[in-house]
Formats: C-alpha cells, structure tokens, sequence
C-alpha cells in the first residue's frame, strides 16, 4: 500500500506571516482537506516586437494567497505544548477574550466573545500540515492564518464536528516534518451525549461580555434531533501596494450567527414546543434565546468539568416550514438568526471553555 500519511499541527505566529512550527497544538482532522493555495498567474501582455498570433511566451506571477476548511472533532484541548490550538481557532475569529482559574475547583475558563478588530494585535496562526511525500513526511508551513467563519454540527450517536474556515497569505518551502505527534484525550472529546441544549431563563454570573459561569436552573431543555450553529465574521484578505506579493490586510466585515435546529412537530403540555416556535414567527417578528452545553465528565480541576458553552441570547425567528411525511411522524427544521445583545451580555454570540489551560 502507498503511503497515505497527513497530520495538522497549528501554531500561534507572534507577528503575522512569521511561521510558528515549534510551539503547536496537534488537532485531528475529520478529513485531510489540504489548504488551496492560490495564484494569479497572468499572461505578459506587452508589445515586444512578437507575432502576437503565435500565442503568450511568458506567463508572470503577481500574487497568491491560500484558503482552508478544518473539520475536526471538538476536544476542549489540543495535544502537543500548544494545548490552547482549539480555542485559539476561536479566539482569533471572535477577538475577545477573559481568562482565570476558579481557586476552588482549579480548573482554568475562557470566556471568548466578538470584538470590533479582532485582527488588532496582528497576530495569525500556522497551519503546518504535515503531508507524505512519496516515503517521507514534510511540513508545509501555511501561514498568515486566519479564521472567517466557525461551524458546530451535532448529530445523535456523532461526535461534535467543527468546521473552521480560514484564509492566510503563503505556503512556505516544504521543511522537516514537525515532529512526535500528540493527539487530546478522548474524554476531552465533545459528543452527543455530552450535550444540553437550553431556552429560557439562564443564569449568567459576573458582567458582560466577560461573564465567570452560567447555569439552567430555570431554563427549559430542548431535545432536537441535529443542531447546526455558523459563526461568520465578514473577513476578507486583501492585496495592496506594499512590497508584498500576498494579501497583507484583513478588513472586518460584520459578526453573523445563524442557527437551525431539527426537532418534532408537536405542541406538548410543558417544554419547548416546535408549534408555539413556528406561531410566534407566523405572527409577528420576535426573538427568543438559545444556550448549547456540553460536559464531557472529564474533571479539569478538583471539582469541576472540561465544558464548552455556547450563549445565543437573542435569536431572531426566521420559520421553517413542518415536514410531514407518509412513513414517518411530521418534523420541522427552525432556524434563527443572532441578533446583538447591547443591553445584558455585550454579544451576540460568547463561547466558553472549561480546561487546564493557562491561556488563550
């Protein structure tokens, strides 16, 4: 059999387009989508004295670029040094973050929530995939990285998968391959049957945007049979004159969340009820709010868990129309959008996660 060898390992570049492959968090993909990279070749189109109708003679490169979709598995921490890699796909797409350590349970949090500029400290990130080349393994060094949009799909009996899309300036010379791959623990990995998903009353401690902890006391469970979240930012890369050949600029466009959610078509006595969802949109514009949790059992500290936490506090109901079917009961697909929340929490979206990792 050929060899069929591919791993990710990212780190944190200290000043853009400055590759960072020593210190790296090492994240398993669910498919080895290698970044594309991008050229503009352009013909040399210049009167030199050439029969023109012989064709082109000299092809000039003006510019690249590279863009990538991760899916992997959602762990609270990467393996390798660079525990925070995870995260940080998070964190350099959202911009905000507050971090401390509970001094009772010991376990670390990271509270990470949108900002104006998250690109304000020019940092990037490194996607140095590690890629067979005949018998041996090299490093391909794509850097300049970063994030434009962050999916979380969850289905029954699946793991959670995150999609992180990005784009970056260039691929770097193939180099030695990083070495002794280290992969998260499975009990750090976020599954199904780790998750709650939550409307209602949620309690939020501290002040917003930087909030400590939440809990769900009063809110209401919702059982859907997938979820689907996207984040988006608006991001794009851009070629300017500045002695450069690859984008050096990142323009901001405006945070996005949209969310769908596949659930019964039915009107029960108490809980969440699809019917009341699809009424309340059929009538008038409104909102509601919507909370994913999950908890890996996995202790962080002496007392409490590796959990990430998804706060959606204002969703605009946006339909979705029930399916009903001859061989099955009927089931609907609603779907919302986010709306920014100026008044309680300062965000439209906040992602917390719970781990042993110092900082993001």
């Amino acid at each position: 059999m050929a060899d069929n060898k591919i791993y990710l390992a990212i780190g944190e570049e200290a000043a853009r387009g400055t590759v960072e492959s020593t210190n790296v968090g090492f994240v398993p993909l669910i498919s080895p989508s290698i970044p594309k990279s991008e050229f503009d070749d352009k013909p040399r189109g210049e009167f030199r004295g050439d029969d023109s109708a012989l064709g082109e003679s000299t092809i000039l490169r003006m510019s690249q670029k590279w863009s990538a979709s991760l899916e992997c598995p959602f762990f609270t921490e990467a393996g390798g040094g660079l525990k925070a890699a995870i995260a940080d796909l998070i964190y350099h797409f959202l911009g905000g973050k507050s971090s401390a350590q509970n001094g009772a349970t010991g376990q670390y949090y990271h509270m990470i929530y949108p900002v104006i500029d998250p690109y304000s400290t020019g940092k990037a990130l490194t996607l140095n995939f590690n890629i067979n080349e005949g018998a041996v393994v090299k490093n391909w060094p794509f850097v300049g990285g970063r994030v434009k949009a962050i999916s979380f799909d969850q289905e029954p009996g699946q793991a959670m998968k995150m999609t992180a899309e990005l784009f970056g300036q260039k691929r770097n010379a193939a180099a030695t391959a990083v070495p002794t791959p280290v992969y998260p623990a499975e009990n750090l990995r976020c599954d199904y049957n780790n998750l709650k998903v939550y409307t209602g009353a949620i309690t939020r401690t501290g002040t917003g945007p930087g909030f400590t902890g939440f809990t769900f006391g009063g809110a209401t469970q919702i059982k859907p049979d997938k979820i689907s979240l996207k984040l988006e930012n608006g991001a794009e890369d851009v070629l300017r004159i500045s002695g450069l050949d690859y984008p050096d600029k990142t323009r901001l466009g405006r945070f996005k969340a949209t969310l769908e959610l596949t659930i019964d078509w039915e009107d029960p006595a108490s809980g969440f009820s699809s019917v009341d969802e699809f009424t309340a949109w059929y009538t008038s514009a409104s909102a509601t709010n919507f909370f994913l949790h999950w908890d890996t059992g996995a202790q962080a500290g002496t007392g409490d868990n590796h959990q990430l936490y998804i706060d959606l506090p204002v969703m605009q109901r946006m339909g979705g129309e029930p399916d009903y079917n001859l061989d099955k009961d009927p089931m609907i697909t609603l779907k919302y959008e986010a709306l920014f929340d100026a008044a309680t929490c300062k965000y439209l979206v906040g992602i917390m996660i719970k781990n042993t990792v110092t900082a993001i």
